[in-house]
């Protein structure tokens, strides 16, 4: 078994490094760490036998972003860290430094990451949920919006509904085709966000943002929107809550009858079968009218892009709403072909 994970894992060590993004500050490290999995490394393979035992429906995916943000952070603080993530470093030289980060910090990264998330919050994600849980309600009449966000990480998505400033700043990056959704408020009365504990600190969300230009813009962005929504901090509520915790999951929805649940860039971290057990218990306790929201990686972070799903409540099927062809919401996203169950035809209300 152990050595199917890890062949598995270099294979998605090995594809992950042809993301046309890796040029934002992670490719060098992804090489890095596939040369030391083929090495043996045996602080190394010591810690990937914990995180597995640990956690063993972890995608290989969530587990390559999750070694990668914890030696970030780790390289942070360290002095000699630099090396791992600068271009005038060698090949050999960079697998040096990675050795002895991890002989040096094996059980602070261990610990890390058998129990944190990959928590990059990307500031512009909220435009797709903007316009669709806004349409959802106009076509269906719904007059309170009790609105629960899975998954939340520094719970930014909860304080940026409906907020016009930062979608007026952002929205113009994203082009849809080949209608565009038009802009509604959002009839809120509760928002939350959950995510397991520990939450994350703005420590831990920076470190996962990546070590370039690009990647420092994007974090620009999300303090400016913590700036810009100050005024509703007070109205978001943020629970420490694992959404593996189906009884507990199950019981809070039910306690706030929440009927509008987002949950981005979350379920892909899981392995197919535990994905399906939790779109289950949230439809099973989801008030009807209700609306899941569900954005995953198209290609399980190993391309650009995302799908954007959702389930109604009384239908059966996981819906096609959109696809977008970057999951930062820059560049354009496509109509899929159910987004008309949800918001009626080009966003217009039910007649």
């Amino acid at each position: 078994m152990s050595h199917d994970r890890h062949a598995s894992l270099a294979h998605t060590l090995s594809a992950i490094q042809r993301h046309e993004q890796g040029h934002h500050g992670w490719l060098v490290l992804h090489r890095a760490l596939g040369d030391l999995l083929a090495t043996g490394h045996p602080a190394f393979l010591r810690l990937l036998d914990q995180v597995w035992t640990a956690r063993p429906n972890i995608s290989d995916a969530h587990l390559v972003t999750l070694i990668s943000v914890a030696v970030r952070q780790v390289a942070l603080q360290d002095p000699t860290g630099a090396r791992l993530f600068g271009t005038e470093a060698d090949p050999p030289a960079r697998l040096r430094t990675l050795r002895r980060l991890i002989d040096d910090h094996e059980a602070e990264l261990t610990e890390e990451i058998c129990v944190r998330s990959n928590s990059f919050t990307g500031a512009r994600r909220f435009l797709v949920p903007q316009l669709i849980i806004g349409g959802f309600a106009a076509a269906y009449g719904i007059e309170e919006v009790r609105f629960l966000d899975l998954g939340t990480g520094a719970g930014i998505l909860p304080r940026q509904l409906n907020n016009r400033t930062i979608f007026d700043r952002f929205h113009r990056d994203l082009t849809w085709h080949p209608w565009t959704p038009p802009y509604r408020e959002i009839p809120l009365t509760a928002r939350f966000g959950v995510d397991a504990p520990p939450l994350p600190t703005l420590e831990w969300v920076r470190a996962c943002h990546g070590p370039s230009p690009y990647y420092e813009e994007r974090f620009a962005e999300l303090e400016w929107c913590f700036d810009q929504t100050a005024d509703v901090a007070g109205e978001v509520v943020i629970r420490e809550l694992d959404i593996l915790d189906l009884p507990g999951l199950s019981a809070f929805m039910r306690e706030y009858n929440f009927n509008v649940v987002t949950c981005n860039f979350v379920l892909f971290q899981y392995d197919g079968s535990v994905q399906d057990t939790i779109e289950r218990c949230v439809m099973e306790n989801l008030a009807s009218p209700g609306l899941f929201l569900i954005m995953n990686p198209s290609h399980s972070l190993l391309r650009k892009g995302c799908v954007v799903e959702g389930r109604l409540t009384g239908n059966p099927r996981r819906l096609h709403l959109a696809d977008v062809s970057d999951a930062h919401l820059l560049g354009h996203a496509t109509i899929g072909a159910d987004l008309h169950l949800v918001m009626g035809d080009e966003g217009g209300a039910r007649g």
